[in-house]
């Protein structure tokens, strides 16, 4: 019987040691940042800048060639693109005042300018909470007809 004990201490000795030193499963950690993981849901082609940057290559009737970028501040995403570098040369002061006035034309884009260097941009927000690929996809496709045809305008 006092063999039976020691067996018996023996083993749930060892077992206690054996499950003290398990390591614990750690969480399969997911690659895909949300931005990214919003932007592969689009369908659009992308490149990812960094975590919160990514850069959607456009083309359209008026441009050519421009990007519109997706940045992640805060709680926002930033959806805009820069006019002054679509349009080289086209926008000056004598433009101020009409890109103004398109303002009242479109509701979830924004023309804007930089205080630091007159750059002209179109630019809408959407709060991270309720982004969906689906929203994303229609507000990047906003930003970027806006683009295309204040261009068309500007000929």
């Amino acid at each position: 019987m006092k063999k039976y004990f020691l067996f018996l201490f023996c083993f749930l000795l060892s077992a206690t040691i054996a499950s003290a030193q398990s390591k614990p499963k750690t969480p399969v950690k997911n690659n895909m940042q949300a931005l990214q993981k919003l932007l592969t849901g689009t369908g659009l082609p992308f490149r990812m800048v960094n975590d919160s940057l990514a850069a959607i290559p456009y083309g359209g009737e008026n441009i050519t060639s421009y990007q519109v970028v997706v940045q992640k501040v805060g709680d926002l995403y930033i959806i805009y693109t820069n006019l002054t570098e679509a349009l080289p040369g086209k926008i000056d002061e004598t433009k101020y005042k009409y890109l103004l006035q398109q303002n009242d034309h479109y509701d979830v884009v924004k023309i804007g300018m930089s205080a630091d260097d007159n750059t002209v941009y179109l630019r809408a927000d959407i709060y991270k909470t309720a982004t969906t690929s689906a929203i994303l996809t229609r507000i990047i496709k906003q930003v970027a007809n806006v683009a295309n045809i204040v261009a068309g305008d500007m000929k």
